[in-house]
């Protein structure tokens, strides 16, 4: 049986499940919505070996889920092989964003990018770097684009980091100049609808209008308040890319299409994390995760042991999630894609 241990060593295993719940789920929703070429534009790779979480307790779900994840470019590879089987899929990878993981993780990325042609990387970046230093990582490592964090920046609590805190002025005027994707994972409690986020990314866009900028998870609007508050305060905003990684509101989804169009939506998996079998809902301001056999207690994991052995890839349940937005909004085969594959296509031509 396919567990978490295993998620957690960067493998994912082929079980008895996957056969019988797994892949009759793809057949019947997912495979022919997907068109036979993808790109990823959001997946994590690592090197390390899995954390004891008695040593180093993960601070949130997504830690517990992967506990420090050896899922390496070569196991994310094969891991694509059985969640989309049939499907030719290329990946923008990087590292898990964190300071003390940086340097080795930016290595991984930059040793299998002359390995693989099927994966472009992005670096993980620290706010402090000058335009020189940023160029110099960017040239030496082969990156095509940059992956930061509210966690990156030092001396400052994650609540109080402002998205000019994670890239500085000077960081997005040489992204516009190389022309390379910032993949912008939005800060504070109140996530796209923040105020302070909307207000920087007005900014942002006046001063650089070049900038190739996404919007990873759809602003973390994970449930439909907040992706309807703050896609409506950004529908003005044409230059605005948006990942749905790791999302699985329908709502949002249908509220993106709406506002943003499907020109300007890329598809990402936030994989390892959401190789995880599982269901989303919300409750008013929150996100519940009913994770496969979770093995830690906080406010976004439950479980219903009743119901395990029916839950599926939460990978595909973003996708299902996405389809029915798409039905909905009366996409037609040509934006799906360009949702999957084209847009990213064009993004990363050139860099």
């Amino acid at each position: 049986m396919f567990t978490l241990e295993d998620l957690r060593k960067g493998r994912l295993e082929v079980d008895p499940h996957y056969f019988s719940v797994d892949m009759p789920f793809y057949r019947r929703h997912i495979e022919d919505f997907l068109p036979d070429k993808i790109i990823d534009i959001h997946a994590h790779v690592g090197t390390r070996k899995g954390r004891d979480p008695a040593t180093h307790p993960p601070a949130f779900w997504p830690q517990w889920v992967t506990c420090g994840h050896d899922m390496t470019v070569q196991n994310l590879l094969d891991a694509y092989v059985k969640l989309l089987p049939g499907k030719d899929v290329q990946v923008v990878c990087f590292g898990s964003p964190r300071r003390d993981n940086l340097e080795p993780a930016n290595s991984h990325v930059s040793a299998m990018l002359k390995l693989y042609p099927n994966i472009r990387g992005f670096a993980l970046t620290l706010p402090e770097w000058g335009p020189a230093t940023l160029e110099d990582v960017m040239d030496a490592g082969g990156f095509c684009g940059l992956k930061s964090y509210a966690t990156m920046v030092g001396n400052m609590s994650a609540g109080e980091v402002t998205i000019l805190d994670i890239y500085p002025h000077c960081q997005l005027e040489t992204a516009q100049r190389r022309g390379w994707p910032v993949m912008l994972h939005v800060p504070r409690a109140g996530r796209l609808a923040d105020r302070s986020n909307i207000d920087q990314l007005h900014e942002i866009c006046r001063r650089y209008p070049d900038l190739k900028l996404i919007i990873a998870h759809v602003g973390r609007s994970y449930w439909p308040e907040t992706g309807r508050k703050g896609l409506s305060a950004l529908k003005d905003l044409g230059m605005l890319y948006y990942d749905i990684s790791a999302n699985t509101c329908r709502p949002v989804f249908e509220y993106l299409i709406g506002t943003a169009g499907p020109e300007r939506i890329l598809y990402g998996s936030d994989l390892p994390i959401f190789a995880v079998r599982g269901r989303r809902i919300w409750e008013g301001h929150n996100y519940i995760n009913y994770i496969d056999r979770a093995d830690w207690d906080d406010e976004h994991t439950r479980r219903c042991p009743e119901s395990e052995d029916n839950l599926t890839f939460m990978l595909y349940e973003e996708i299902l999630a996405f389809k029915k937005a798409a039905e909905n909004q009366g996409l037609k085969r040509k934006d799906i894609e360009n949702v999957f594959h084209k847009n990213a296509r064009r993004l990363l031509e050139g860099v």
